[in-house]
Formats: structure tokens, sequence, C-alpha cells
């Protein structure tokens, strides 16, 4: 048996009896195949190495095979689409290379649009990345000439948190237009520099959170400590406004007291002949309620009403 290569999965030929041109084979030389063939059947079947192969696909177009990478992130499809715009942006065809001394794949150019895939009709967002002048690049099977690899990047958002992302790579040759797939290196070469990229992102935002969260508290314990004085501010005038109040009271209650020079009689009306009610001692304070050009309406310390000359008090030292 001979073997051949087809899309990384090696091919073990095995002989096709065809028993009715082989009108020569007895009963017991089809035994003798059987005993021959079976054990190399057995054994392909356990190694796995029997596979039908897909249909190669058409010159420069797309095969109907599925291709590459696809995965649903736990991120939102704004830092999904912004870390795959990052990574279009890089010039590197990662996962890949041309040259054995070679690192990585540079020169690569960001597009809107391939040949290879067409017009994109699904839902989502679809973005590429294109080398061209590729000379045999690695991870794309079989490839030996020069052409162009395109990558293309597929974003759909499934949920707030939740999106879904497709990486498909593909070479095809300038001349021949042979086209050959990635081994899907490149997809998660490519997926991993995604993910780099949107772990940044999503700490970029926590960070920018915590910060503004931080400001925000500031600005609250700020305006707290601005109401608080104010708040003091306003106790203190209320302070000072009540002692001048107290003070203003406390004059003018100074200001209605007035003492009695010598013994006086309380008269019951402002009029020298009007009937005497008591007598006030020398040197007593009394309480002005009532004022007239000659007379004052007083309450004695003993709650007694009634009326004293001007001549007959002094203000209150």
């Amino acid at each position: 048996m001979s073997g051949e290569r087809n899309r990384g999965i090696t091919l073990l030929q095995v002989p096709v009896v065809k028993l009715n041109d082989s009108p020569s084979l007895t009963p017991h030389g089809f035994l003798v195949f059987l005993s021959r063939f079976l054990p190399s059947l057995a054994f392909l079947l356990i190694t796995g190495a029997i596979a039908i192969p897909s249909p190669a696909p058409r010159h420069g177009q797309k095969s109907d095979v599925p291709e590459g990478f696809a995965i649903d992130l736990k991120a939102s499809e704004a830092d999904v689409t912004k870390a795959v715009q990052y990574v279009i942006q890089d010039q590197i065809i990662h996962g890949t290379q041309v040259y054995a001394r070679e690192d990585e794949l540079t020169d690569a150019e960001p597009a809107t649009s391939s040949p290879y895939y067409g017009t994109w009709t699904g839902e989502g967002h679809v973005f590429y990345k294109i080398r061209r002048d590729a000379l045999a690049p690695r991870h794309f099977k079989n490839s030996t000439d020069v052409g162009v690899i395109t990558v293309r990047y597929i974003v759909l958002g499934v949920a707030p948190n939740r999106t879904h992302l497709q990486i498909d790579a593909v070479f095809i040759e300038d001349g021949s237009k042979r086209v050959h797939e990635s081994d899907t290196t490149v997809e998660t070469s490519e997926f991993a520099e995604i993910q780099g990229q949107i772990v940044r992102l999503q700490r970029e935002e926590r960070e920018a959170a915590l910060v503004s969260e931080r400001q925000q508290h500031l600005r609250d314990a700020q305006a707290n400590a601005k109401e608080r004085t104010a708040e003091a501010a306003r106790l203190q005038d209320a302070e000072t406004s009540l002692k001048g109040l107290q003070l203003r009271a406390h004059e003018l209650e100074h200001d209605a007291e007035v003492r009695v020079k010598d013994k006086a009689d309380l008269k019951s009306a402002p009029f020298q002949r009007a009937a005497t009610i008591g007598s006030v001692p020398a040197n007593s304070d009394v309480l002005v309620e009532i004022i007239t050009p000659y007379w004052y309406g007083v309450e004695t310390a003993d709650g007694h009403r009634g009326w004293l000359r001007h001549d007959q008090v002094e203000p209150v030292p």
C-alpha cells in the first residue's frame, strides 16, 4: 500500500477487487483474499488513517467546507470590536512566517473587503487583514508559491456581555489561484492577540470605573464638607444673631428699668391727685411699661402696677 497527503490526513491506498470482473476467483481464493485484506482494514480503522477527502475548492473561490476558528467571548460587542480593530492595524499576520529565521510575518494591511470571501451578508460586523507577496507561508497547507494571505474576522453580539467571534485565514497563490486553507494556527494566534487586547480593554475600563468612582466619592466628600462648612457658618450666624438679640433684649430691659430715688407713692393714675395704692422704697428698681410726658406706668418687684413721676426715678446705672 502506498501513502499520500490530503488536507493534513494520511490516506492509505487499499486495493479494490471487483468480483464480477474476476471469474477465476474461487471461493477458496476469496477466503485467502479476505484473510490478507481484513488485518490491514482493521489496522486502518483502529489508527484512523482512513478518511474521505473533502472536495477541493475551485481556483480563487471560497469552499463550502467550514473554516477557521469560532468562540463566544464573555465581553461586550464594543470591546471585541475595539480589540479586533487594534489587531488588524498591527501589520502582523500572527501564527505564520515565510522564512525560518523570521519569527513573524509583517507588512499586513487592514482591508474592507476580500475577493475570496466575497461580500458579507450575514449578521454582525466583518473586518479583514491582508498580506500580499507572501512566499509559501507556514501553516497553510501545501503552499509553495507567492500569494496573498487574507484573515477575516466576524464580530456578532449575542448578549450585552457575550460576543461571538469567528476568524478565518486563507492563502491564495498569485499565479495558479490555488487556495490553501490554514491549519488554524493563524486563527488561534490572531485570537490570542485579540483576547490580550480584550483583557487590556476590560482592565482599563475597570481602572477607569474605579477612578471615576473615587472622583465621585471625592466630589461627594467635598460637597459634604462644603455643606458642613455652610451649615457651620449658618449656625455661627444664628448664634451671633441670638447673642445680638439677647444683648439687645438686655439693653431694652436695662433701658426699661428705672430706680426710685427716694421713697415714693405709687399712684393709681398719672396725675397728682390720684389715689395712692402703695409706696415704693428708695433705691427700688421698677420696670417701665408705659411712658407719658410726665409719668411712668411701672411694675414693682412684688408685681404691683401704678404710676410714678419722672422726677421720682433715675436710670439704673
